[in-house]
């Protein structure tokens, strides 16, 4: 929880919250601010597959150290960074590359495999610490801009990264097997057994292109996209829209800190994969993170702007942590690694495209309404994939 929640958290939204000052001081347009952060989003996503590989070969730890120690380079050099070439590098590139070693798919992979009997839960309480700490993030970078400034900002932000690379080098095991221990739940030669089979133990064992090659894989990377795109163009664009509505900075801060604190909740409600369908949680988050983007295109009062965004953080939270149960519970553990770095990195694309594109619609026609609408069509279309997934069926088990 500490080293996903410090790890992710300060970099991921602090550009965004920084953005304004950003402009000001390099002379970026909103255009710009959004590639560079589409850029750090499509790097920390498209990392999985080397992630995966990486973990696969020299375990957790060693890549999570590694990736912390990558994030406190890129953040450190941000802070002096005097062009928007230097933003591409330092937070885009070596920041977003040490985000995506040390974080999501690595957090994701202690969490399952540690935990069958209850791993949706598992997953949810690890990976709170994101909102909570988010919630923390919008309060310093309020704190930084007015009494000190951005660049101060990510000086410190590095030094949180950097001292998570000493947490994990220290603490991070693994997995339980290396102990000499059973992941919980998890069947044993003693007779132990979870509530729940894991697909790792009993049946057949996927690997990562059979079950690429599945149309389950392709419906859960359009899940994907579905949740984590306007995600991230509202964390992007969410300060600089609600200003451009009239709301003040302090205002905008609370009301995007509340998004990231409801987020919270929305992840311990992906929790709820341990006793309905993950999969339906899933869909029906996507919906519901939709009909947020919905009130937010127009929320000129701030009941509306506080509810949409409660909508979309409870939508992203639990189709966040619901997407990484449906996984697992799929394609097993063996395949987990690979499986999901490989959809973060076709997620990541879209990621990447999103926040740019949406501050060039706004550079040329002075709002953002045309690509709120496109976010829109996106959660319907994602979260009807979603209510689409059902198990895929392995060779083996038919033969």
């Amino acid at each position: 929880m500490i080293i996903y929640g410090f790890g992710i958290s300060p970099g991921y939204y602090s550009w965004a919250f920084f953005s304004p000052e950003i402009i000001a001081d390099l002379g970026l347009t909103r255009g710009d601010i959004g590639f560079v952060f589409g850029l750090f989003t499509f790097v920390y996503s498209g990392i999985g597959p080397l992630a995966g590989i990486a973990i696969s070969r020299w375990g957790v730890r060693i890549v999570m150290t590694a990736g912390s120690l990558i994030a406190t380079l890129g953040f450190y050099l941000l802070s002096s960074a005097d062009s928007l070439l230097e933003c591409y590098l330092y937070y885009g590139l070596v920041a977003g590359a040490g985000i995506g070693l040390s974080t999501i798919l690595p957090c994701q992979t202690i969490a399952t495999t540690w935990f069958v009997r209850y791993r949706a839960r598992a997953v949810a309480i690890i990976f709170i610490a994101g909102g909570v700490v988010g919630r923390l993030v919008t309060r310093f970078d309020r704190w930084m801009v007015e009494d000190y400034s951005w660049r101060d900002g990510w000086t410190v932000i590095a030094g949180v990264s950097l001292f998570l690379a000493v947490l994990a080098a220290i603490f991070v095991r693994d997995s339980p097997q290396k102990l000499g221990l059973l992941p919980d739940g998890a069947k044993g030669e003693s007779g132990g057994t979870g509530a729940s089979a894991d697909p790792t133990t009993a049946g057949p064992i996927w690997t990562a292109l059979q079950a690429m090659k599945t149309p389950q894989f392709a419906l859960l990377c359009l899940a994907g996209i579905g949740y984590a795109v306007p995600w991230g163009i509202v964390v992007a664009h969410g300060r600089l829209h609600l200003q451009d509505l009239g709301f003040s900075t302090a205002m905008a801060a609370s009301v995007l800190g509340t998004m990231i604190l409801v987020s919270i909740v929305g992840r311990l409600t992906g929790s709820l994969g341990d006793f309905i369908k993950p999969e339906r949680v899933l869909a029906i988050a996507i919906v519901l993170e939709g009909l947020g983007v919905v009130g937010l295109l127009n929320a000129t009062a701030a009941p509306l702007a506080y509810a949409s965004t409660i909508a979309i953080g409870l939508g992203f939270g639990a189709a966040y942590i619901s997407i990484t149960v449906v996984f697992a519970n799929f394609f097993g553990i063996a395949a987990f690694a690979k499986t999901a770095g490989t959809r973060f990195l076709i997620t990541g694309i879209f990621n990447a495209l999103g926040p740019g594109l949406a501050g060039r619609i706004f550079d040329s026609t002075g709002s953002y309404q045309s690509a709120f609408l496109v976010l829109i069509a996106v959660c319907a279309t994602a979260g009807f994939a979603a209510f689409r997934l059902k198990p895929p069926v392995h060779k083996q088990a038919t033969s």
